[in-house]
Formats: C-alpha cells, sequence, structure tokens
C-alpha cells in the first residue's frame, strides 16, 4: 500500500468512528470500486446517508497556496445523493462539502 492509500484508509477510518460516535451503523464498502466509501444509517430515524470521504490536501505553490483542493463528485455519485466528507489527517477536522 503507497502512502495516499494509507492516508485515504486513515480518513475512511476515521470518519467512520465520528458516525459510529454519533449513533450512526456503518457498513464498509470493501471492494473499493463501488460509488460510496460507506454507508451510514441514523440508529433512531433510519435515514440513510452515503458517504465518500476524501483526505484534505492543499495546494503547495503559486497564488492559492494553501488552498485546499476541492474534489468532485462522478455524475452516479451525484445521481444517488452521495455526500462528501473532507478529512484532515493533522488536525482531525472534517469538512462537509456543499452539494
Amino acid at each position: 500500500m503507497n502512502n495516499t492509500e494509507k492516508k485515504g484508509v486513515s480518513s475512511k477510518l476515521a470518519v467512520m468512528r465520528q458516525f459510529t460516535e454519533d449513533g450512526y451503523y456503518v457498513y464498509n464498502e470493501t471492494n473499493n470500486t463501488g460509488p460510496v466509501d460507506f454507508v451510514a444509517i441514523n440508529s433512531d430515524s433510519g435515514k440513510v446517508r452515503l458517504i465518500e470521504v476524501k483526505t484534505m490536501s492543499f495546494r503547495r505553490r503559486g497564488p492559492q497556496k494553501n488552498v485546499m483542493i476541492n474534489r468532485s463528485l462522478s455524475p452516479v455519485q451525484k445521481s444517488l445523493g452521495v455526500e462528501m466528507v473532507y478529512f484532515n489527517l493533522e488536525t482531525g477536522e472534517c469538512k462537509w462539502k456543499k452539494v
């Protein structure tokens, strides 16, 4: 596993843990081929959330140095209503992308 993959797995696990602590049942997508990283179901309301996790990364140079790099959902993810969560490995911060 290369460094980029390790960061991605670390971010995904951290966000899954947050959902678990917030009272969700969390179901991991293990093949890494589907349109979501995991499915979260609220244990009280039953609301189902489809989650895609991205590790926060920042521009290293140029006029937008230190600006977070935004990622886009695929057309399939958009049609399914997938929510994107950015995770900062250094600070533990989660940031939700407005869709």
